[in-house]
């Protein structure tokens, strides 16, 4: 019963960490989006403005 529990809890513990790895990819990759096109914007606005 005790090595039922022990698997049932290692499973829980691995989903749970999965969850928490997928939800921080997902912001990571919303932020690397974020940051390359305000990047993006300020080079092409400089651009402008200079030439």
């Amino acid at each position: 019963m005790k090595k039922l529990l022990k698997i049932f809890k290692n499973m829980f513990l691995d989903i749970f960490s999965m969850g928490k790895g997928f939800i921080y990819g997902f912001f990571m990759i919303g932020l690397l989006v974020i940051i390359g096109s305000a990047i993006v914007y300020g080079v092409l606005l400089l651009k402008n403005i200079i030439f």
